[in-house]
């Protein structure tokens, strides 16, 4: 791969990398406008019912960011069999951490908000939620295994067609069973169309991908990577993801204990977020895919160039996107509630939304960045320290402590990702000066 070749590469893989991660935000932001304009009172059992759920599903999530970065490296080492042996124990991984995580979820997500000073009629109602979207968690990891796997390989158009297809079945199921269930009915929504995205790409991996040389459907080579290798990859993302999701959970905890409107707010602002996060994730993987295809081929220079390369682009994106933000503010807010106050606490927020999303969207490629030439740690410990110790005692302080609001929780979001991104893009700019550097890579046990 010269590296002329290399933005192209990136927009090809970042699009439907995007365009999918997209999708996957859409389902929640779906679920929110649909409870919002449907059952708008339960809106704030669907955000607390999420936040247990959450933390589960991104640390899971977290395990299978190796079935990427091992698949890619494998491609660019020249051995594509090792990608699909890569992806069948990826597979396992999902099915195991799902379970355990369902489990987890049924047991503990109610007394779990009694515990953190939610009301017992909201945390009763939450619990309820976070009970069937943990049914769910199996099935969502399962595709996500899989989307990797596509996105390791080149390939990542068929996962963002299920996505939006499976988006399209959790909107009907939404308008057939909100109306009836409330929050519970888009949870059982959520569970259906997940039913529908697993069936989709592992059917459309194993049908067509079968005799295609990846060996999606061959015993595995004894020289692929292992279970160990794996989790030596996807342990520290794993930690580094749940460190940030409970943080966020926390936020919408605090959110919470201010008040049911600020919970609501909170939760349409941080879908926004969210949605424009996921521009930065497909950036994020597109980065990560080149680096570890760079450094399985032995180019540790044109995998420092990917890793700035793809920077640069988010960057520009990150600003784009704050634009659109505060020029239809109104319309956002009035797109996701029918409360004409709720719709003016949004807009309100709108401006230190659109502050956040540079430094956020940054701090997560700067770390793909990292972790595709194998520095596998340095982002979980900057992840622990900016999401973990800064930013919930600081929200705490500004918004319930000094009465800012769900205001003062976006400033120490800001904050925190000010903090992030500063220190991973530090930590990148050392590692790439180094004279005779070499890279770490992930030990195979």
């Amino acid at each position: 791969m010269s590296d002329p070749a290399l933005l192209p590469r990136l927009i090809r893989l970042a699009g439907p990398v995007a365009i999918a991660r997209l999708g996957i935000m859409g389902m929640g932001v779906a679920d929110t406008i649909i409870v919002g304009q449907l059952a708008p009172r339960e809106l704030s059992h669907l955000a607390l019912g999420w936040a247990p759920t959450g933390l589960f599903l991104v640390g899971a999530i977290g395990l299978l960011v190796s079935v990427q970065v091992l698949g890619a490296r494998a491609i660019g080492e020249g051995r594509a069999a090792h990608a699909g042996a890569v992806l069948r124990r990826g597979l396992i991984i999902a099915w195991i951490a799902g379970g355990v995580s369902a489990a987890l979820i049924a047991l503990s997500a109610t007394p779990a908000l009694l515990a953190l000073g939610i009301k017992p009629d909201l945390a009763a109602a939450a619990g309820k939620v976070a009970m069937v979207l943990g049914l769910s968690i199996p099935l969502h990891l399962t595709f996500i295994a899989a989307s990797f796997f596509m996105e390791a390989i080149s390939r990542p158009n068929a996962g963002a067609v299920v996505m939006w297809l499976g988006n399209a079945v959790n909107i009907a199921l939404n308008l057939v069973l909100v109306s009836a269930y409330g929050a519970v009915g888009s949870a059982w929504a959520t569970v259906g169309a997940r039913v529908f995205l697993v069936a989709g790409l592992l059917g459309w991996i194993f049908l067509k991908l079968r005799d295609s040389g990846f060996g999606v459907a061959q015993p595995a080579p004894s020289s692929a990577p292992g279970f160990g290798a794996m989790l030596a990859v996807g342990a520290a993302a794993a930690i580094s993801q749940v460190a940030e999701a409970g943080a966020f959970g926390g936020m919408t905890v605090i959110a919470g204990r201010i008040g049911e409107d600020a919970v609501a707010s909170y939760q349409i602002v941080l879908n926004l977020l969210a949605v424009v996060f996921m521009i930065a994730l497909g950036f994020a993987a597109a980065t990560q895919v080149l680096v570890s295809e760079s450094i399985g081929a032995d180019q540790k220079a044109q995998a420092t160039r990917a890793g700035w390369l793809g920077l640069g682009v988010n960057t520009l994106a990150m600003f784009a996107a704050a634009v659109l933000i505060l020029l239809f503010a109104q319309p956002i807010g009035r797109a996701f509630s029918a409360d004409p106050a709720l719709v003016a606490a949004v807009a309100a927020l709108m401006p230190i939304a659109a502050l956040v999303l540079a430094p956020d969207g940054g701090q997560v490629v700067a770390a793909a960045a990292l972790r595709g030439r194998g520095d596998n740690w340095f982002p979980t410990a900057s992840h622990v320290f900016a999401y973990v110790i800064v930013m919930p005692p600081l929200a705490f302080l500004l918004g319930e402590m000094q009465g800012r609001g769900v205001a003062g929780l976006m400033e120490a979001i800001f904050i925190a990702s000010c903090i992030s991104v500063g220190v991973l893009v530090a930590r990148f700019a050392w590692l790439t000066r180094r004279a005779q550097g070499g890279f770490a890579q992930p030990r195979e046990t």
